[in-house]
């Protein structure tokens, strides 16, 4: 019983954490796509992997 109430504050915690996020930045969720997007380019073409 306590590990479902944990569980559910974890989970509710982190909605809260991205519902402020989401309105202190509005943009950021598509910064993060972006700059994934550039970090996975960069990793194929990096010379280490070749």
């Amino acid at each position: 019983m306590k590990a479902t109430g944990v569980g559910l504050g974890m989970i509710g915690g982190m909605a809260l954490a991205v519902t402020a996020m989401n309105a202190i930045y509005p943009d950021v969720w598509r910064r993060m796509k972006r700059d994934g997007k550039r970090a996975a380019k960069a990793i194929q073409k990096s010379p280490l992997l070749k």
